[in-house]
């Protein structure tokens, strides 16, 4: 199974609620799912998201 990733960056400004709609908003809409959360020393949220690359029917 082959995936697609995207990281999505949170500062520590930023409430976590706003970053759980966003998060759900992607989810919803983009089919991405959560691979991986980090925190940093900084506050600095980041999240990876995947999603699985879906083959394009053949022609013909």
């Amino acid at each position: 199974m082959t995936y697609e990733f995207r990281k999505v960056s949170f500062s520590k400004d930023v409430p976590r609620s706003v970053s759980l709609q966003e998060l759900n908003d992607q989810a919803e809409y983009g089919q991405w799912e959560l691979a991986r959360t980090r925190i940093s020393a900084g506050g600095t949220r980041t999240v990876w998201l995947r999603r699985k690359i879906m083959p394009l029917p053949t022609a013909g």
